[in-house]
């Protein structure tokens, strides 16, 4: 589990496992951030990792810290799906 959110997380990209960009976050609270999908990249975000992280077909959706592996200078990444 990677750390609490916060506000300099905003704009970060989001990122699967692979490096694939997902989205961007929007908005942090604590143990969760608000992330914008890219929709136009939505090759990246397979069926198992929208189940995992409990997304529908909103453009925003949330992640918790608890499915994140790493957040440094640029992006947040995700935990393997596997």
């Amino acid at each position: 589990m990677a750390r609490n959110f916060t506000d300099d997380d905003r704009d970060k990209d989001v990122v699967t496992a692979d490096g694939n960009r997902i989205g961007t976050v929007r908005n942090v609270d604590n143990d969760r951030a608000t992330v914008d999908r890219d929709h136009d990249d939505d090759d990246g975000l397979t069926d198992k990792i929208k189940d995992m992280l409990g997304w529908g077909d909103d453009d925003s959706n949330e992640v918790r810290n608890e499915h994140v592996d790493s957040i440094n200078d640029d992006e947040v990444r995700l935990r393997s799906s596997k």
